[in-house]
């Protein structure tokens, strides 16, 4: 054969078009595997970028939450252990004759009410306790409740040198100390809430209470679980730190100077501007150690104490378990990848017949026959899963049906008793206004707002002849059923007897013991409880622990008046109460209130508190009793945006007209 022949079929064969033959399986592995890496690589790359930038993000929003409840729990428990100085301090004004016995149990009970207290003591100015000693400052401390009287074997703490006496004896205003080591006392780093005690407008002492910072650097870590952590003071003194040996050696100024990132500046002064921040700094330098990449810093204010807390993370160790996963979705997903191709060579030729058995059930299920099940299911593959998976799918979907149907029955049936327990609760109160038509001397109204279904406060009046109203506010410990259940008992033993002609302080001494007897202690109440002839404008009245009530001018100026003349009801046994006197002058009005008017609180803490109150009453001096009630509802709804943390009860009695030219001021006039 020549060469050019060879040539020629050489040509022929080659420039046909080359047609390649797949099967339908490989067409089918083809189709779905190659579509398959291309599309799950672009969108995997992105998807595991959007979830590793998504991912941190919710980390560091994780961590701002946690370290604001940290900080929120750190000033709720500075705020309770404040409370006890404050409620000591009073306890002792309105108990001036306690021995020295008594005082030392009374510490006792306070050392013991937190694991964070240390110590507790109360300090008398000088002669103030005894006029026979200078000083004298009971004072329990420790594990143990070791008792010392500072004033006579530590030091004199009047010397100016104290600050936990020195500004409260200046400022009469309770605060918080700057931390100090207390050498003499307790001998170690601690910080002191200080409350003075007041009497007759003059300062006889203060009441404290020591919180030990290590302990509180030891809760801290655990809370953080090890992590860094600082606290520093308004001045930026470490209070608490991950380090115990840098407290109250250093300050967060000096970790500044230590640093040679200038970034660190600017995040030490958000810290110390009381904002609650996240910070990322790189290669942050501390103590010596070199925290590598980025390092997350969270900061928040610590508001009763004027302190701050700071928590810092490293980046890499807080992410490197979501880059693991992150290696275990890749790995995973290239396994699946592999196991597909596998699984559509095998079974490719055994798909039709299940899958049109699935569609029709699938269709029949789209049209609502939930009584659609699969027959037949021979194999235990993928489908032959998924159709026992189907019919199981729609034996449970058919229970969860009838389970939700029965749960929002129960549901409905539970809110019809809660809604009928409310309106058995409102048929106990007065709720025509206004109440006495027929009698032009005076005005009242009266608003109760549940921060649950059913409340714990109440009010009541009534006439008991035909010139003396009885007019009731009170507010029983907690909310709920129970404290509802108490307020009806409460209520009903009050009527019964003031009908009885009883003065103000026996009601309310006859009604503390009932209520000990059937409640075992397990709740009080707080009641104001007036006996108002509306002929003279004089109020008879005994108040059992309760807030005192406003007194509002005619020209809008708003003092407080009714001071407790005997503590809780329902509590104690054997308490003594007392009548007290003020009279109302025509057109002044007496708003009563329970606690969850100045302690209505914000989402950020900030309490509604008496100035507020005096401005509120300001601006609505010459409404009526009903718009200033109604007025004073509607502003603590807003105020809370409408989220109650408390029950609220409001009561204003005005005096419309009076009878008699002598007509004395609203001074109270205790009846022996």
């Amino acid at each position: 054969m020549s060469v050019t022949l060879l040539f020629r079929q050489w040509q022929l064969t080659w420039s046909r078009p080359i047609k390649i033959v797949f099967s339908i399986r490989w067409k089918l592995i083809l189709s779905i595997i190659l579509p398959l890496l291309l599309v799950t690589g672009i969108v995997m790359g992105l998807t595991l970028q959007r979830v590793y930038y998504s991912a941190t993000d919710g980390l560091q929003q994780q961590y701002i939450r946690e370290i604001n409840l940290l900080a929120r729990s750190i000033d709720n428990e500075f705020v309770s252990l404040a409370r006890i100085a404050e409620d000591t301090a009073i306890f002792l004004r309105m108990q001036p004759t306690l021995d020295e016995a008594q005082l030392y149990d009374l510490l006792r009970q306070n050392a013991g009410r937190s694991p964070l207290i240390y110590g507790a003591a109360i300090a008398f100015e000088p002669f103030a306790y005894s006029r026979e000693q200078r000083l004298f400052s009971p004072y329990i401390y420790d594990i143990d409740l070791k008792a010392i009287d500072i004033g006579a074997v530590a030091y004199d703490y009047t010397s100016g040198e104290w600050e936990w006496y020195a500004a409260v004896e200046a400022t009469h205003m309770a605060q918080w100390t700057e931390p100090y080591f207390d050498t003499g006392a307790g001998n170690l780093a601690m910080t002191t809430y200080s409350a003075p005690i007041m009497r007759d407008g003059e300062f006889v002492g203060v009441t404290t209470v020591d919180l030990r910072l290590d302990n509180l650097s030891t809760k801290i870590s655990a809370q953080l679980n090890n992590q860094k952590f600082m606290i520093m003071s308004a001045h930026g003194r470490f209070v608490s730190h991950y380090k115990p040996e840098i407290a109250l050696n250093s300050t967060l100024q000096d970790l500044v100077a230590d640093q040679s990132n200038p970034a660190f500046q600017s995040i030490a002064d958000k810290i110390m501007g009381g904002s609650t921040s996240l910070d990322i700094i790189e290669n942050l330098v501390l103590y010596d150690e070199v925290i590598a990449g980025n390092t997350w810093i969270f900061s928040t204010p610590i508001p009763s104490t004027d302190w701050y807390l700071a928590t810092l993370v490293s980046e890499v160790d807080v992410t490197s378990p979501l880059r693991e996963q992150i290696k275990i979705a890749l790995l995973g997903l290239s396994l699946t990848i592999v196991l597909i191709f596998f699984l559509v060579w095998f079974i490719s030729s055994r798909l039709t017949n299940p899958i049109k058995k699935l569609e029709a059930a699938v269709s029949d299920v789209a049209r609502g026959k939930l009584d659609t099940h699969i027959e037949n299911i021979r194999s235990l593959d993928e489908l032959g899963r998924l159709s026992i998976g189907f019919n199981r799918m729609l034996k449970n979907l058919k229970k969860q049906i009838n389970i939700q149907s029965q749960q929002e029955a129960a549901q409905k049936l539970l809110e019809r008793e809660w809604q009928m327990a409310r309106e058995t609760q409102r048929s106990l109160l007065p709720t025509e206004f206004p109440p006495f038509p027929d009698h032009d001397e005076f005005e009242l109204h009266a608003i109760n707002q549940a921060a649950k279904h059913v409340a714990g406060d109440f009010f009541d009046f009534f006439f008991i002849n035909p010139k003396t109203l009885i007019f009731i506010i009170a507010d029983v410990s907690g909310k709920g059923m129970s404290a509802a259940l108490v307020m009806a008992v409460t209520r009903t033993i009050v009527r019964d007897l003031a009908q009885s002609g009883k003065s103000p302080a026996d009601i309310l001494r006859e009604t503390n013991e009932r209520l000990r007897e059937s409640q075992k202690g397990a709740a009080f109440v707080t009641i104001f409880l007036g006996s108002y002839n509306i002929l003279t404008g004089k109020i008879q009245y005994a108040n059992g622990g309760h807030m005192p009530p406003f007194l509002l001018a005619k020209n809008g100026s708003a003092t407080t008046v009714g001071d407790a003349t005997g503590t809780i009801v329902g509590m104690l046994e054997d308490q003594d109460y007392r009548n007290a006197e003020l009279r109302l002058q025509p057109g002044e009005t007496l708003l009563l209130y329970t606690d969850g008017f100045p302690e209505a609180r914000t989402s950020s803490g900030e309490f509604y508190g008496a100035a507020r109150i005096k401005s509120f009453l300001q601006r609505q001096a010459n409404s009526s009793v009903s718009i200033l009630c109604e007025s004073a509802i509607r502003e603590i709804n807003t105020f809370q945006e409408g989220n109650l943390a408390d029950d609220i009860t409001i009561l204003a009695l005005r005096r419309v007209t009076g009878n008699s030219p002598n007509l004395f001021s609203d001074v109270l006039k205790p009846r022996s």
